[in-house]
């Protein structure tokens, strides 16, 4: 039966190395996910080479074996709890969790696998989860009972997680997250019955070969299709900035200005060719760009728009950290939005304010305006605005970041922008 466990112990190590292999050689490795979901695989691999000792050394009388097989329990109990925690990991990740209960999760499954590995360490000396008595046979420890309760726990989060969350996902998915939990406790439930069968390294290792083989590679093509609608969303946006109604109007401006104020065409044609510019720069740049960058973009089409609605147009800036970055062409189509369907629709205009600060996790940038407000948020059908949603996406995607909307008929119109700082993301990391 020794034999036969320690072949079944390698059969499932070589799953997990060959998985690990292939993420490796995919580059799988940006995402917080594929890293949680690596983890796993190597703390699988982790508990199967503790195991091993147990199998090959217990019962023999060698001097060395019993400090073998203590020391091969210890990585076994020592890697279950990482493993637990890179489950929990992978589920936060891959599920639509608020900010707030994600990270309680988080601290949670972070204490009990603190606890959990402590006492792996410790049960070398103290015998805590085990003990290896006379003639070298393994045995469980008085407190093997809380090792097993720390699982039961993990289990349980991570399926209150599914189950809170299983609407905002495919059910195929949901039934394949949730058939690596079910696998992992049945095995464990298993194997507390029957003491001497290899079989939780197995089922942990078939499970996640499972979400492998259906949720990663799935995954992978998802995020290949997101990032060319992304693109498509880009070049929407920047062909949006410069209609023929705007061109028109600002060199109608420009010559009216060539006649009045020589001077004050020049700097408007100085700014029209850096808005052109810039506009024309993001069709091929969709890396964040430093927040002065798009600032100044913004500033140059707001300089255009004051030159020809003058009074109707008052700009006001509250601008307190300019260290970060930003996608392109990300606040210049929420402040033409501001003025042209905000302020402009009022008959005495209105004032746009732009403003950021910081905070201890992120970079906040609010666009507020006096305008007409809506009753409803507006929508991307046509070409008279630019599209807020397509905006919220791409902040979310390529920086990490979140956008909020408010607005009050005939009070005004408020965009809030939130930016994370690196590795403040609720743990994820972007921009």
């Amino acid at each position: 039966m020794y034999q036969v466990n320690i072949a079944i112990n390698l059969y499932s190590a070589l799953i997990c190395i060959i998985l690990l292999f292939s993420m490796w050689l995919n580059g799988s490795t940006k995402e917080k996910s594929d890293r949680f979901f690596m983890g796993m695989c190597l703390f699988n691999i982790g508990m199967i080479l503790g195991d091993i000792p147990a199998w090959a050394f217990e019962g023999f009388s060698q001097p060395w074996y019993p400090a073998a097989l203590k020391i091969g329990s210890v990585i076994f109990w020592g890697s279950s709890g990482p493993l637990l925690l890179s489950l929990t990991g992978y589920i936060l990740e891959y599920l639509p969790v608020w900010v707030n209960p994600r990270k309680l999760v988080w601290r949670v499954a972070c204490s009990l696998c603190a606890v959990h590995v402590l006492c792996s360490i410790l049960s070398y000396w103290n015998g805590m989860y085990f003990t290896i008595g006379e003639g070298n046979i393994y045995q469980r420890g008085n407190w093997y009972w809380m090792s097993q309760l720390i699982s039961f726990i993990f289990f349980v989060l991570d399926t209150v997680l599914i189950a809170i969350c299983r609407k905002e996902i495919r059910k195929r998915d949901a039934l394949i997250i949730s058939s690596y939990v079910f696998l992992a406790a049945v095995a464990l439930f298993i194997q507390i019955l029957n003491f001497g069968i290899a079989l939780i390294n197995t089922g942990t290792a078939i499970s996640i070969l499972i979400i492998y083989i259906n949720i990663q590679s799935q995954r992978e093509l998802r995020m290949e299709l997101q990032e060319k609608k992304l693109a498509e969303a880009q070049i929407s946006i920047t062909l949006s900035q410069i209609q023929p109604h705007f061109l028109y109007n600002t060199l109608t401006t420009i010559r009216q200005l060539c006649e009045l104020d020589p001077m004050d065409a020049k700097e408007a044609i100085r700014d029209f060719s850096h808005f052109l510019r810039a506009n024309m720069d993001s069709l091929t740049n969709r890396a964040p760009i430093p927040f002065e960058q798009e600032l100044t973009h913004v500033m140059h089409y707001l300089n255009l728009e004051k030159r020809r609605f003058m009074e109707r147009l008052c700009v006001e800036y509250e601008i307190t950290v300019l260290d970060f970055s930003i996608p392109p062409l990300t606040l210049q189509p929420i402040a033409e939005n501001a003025v042209r369907h905000g302020i402009l629709r009022r008959e005495k205009g209105g004032t746009l304010k732009i403003r950021t600060e910081e905070t201890h996790t992120s970079y906040v940038i609010t666009v507020s305006d006096d305008g007409v407000g809506f009753s409803f948020l507006p929508d991307n059908s046509g070409r008279s605005h630019v599209g807020i949603s397509n905006v919220r996406k791409r902040l979310l995607s390529l920086c990490g970041g979140t956008l909020e909307f408010f607005s009050t008929p005939g009070k005004g119109t408020t965009v809030i922008m939130t930016i994370p700082k690196k590795g403040k993301t609720d743990e994820i990391s972007h921009c």
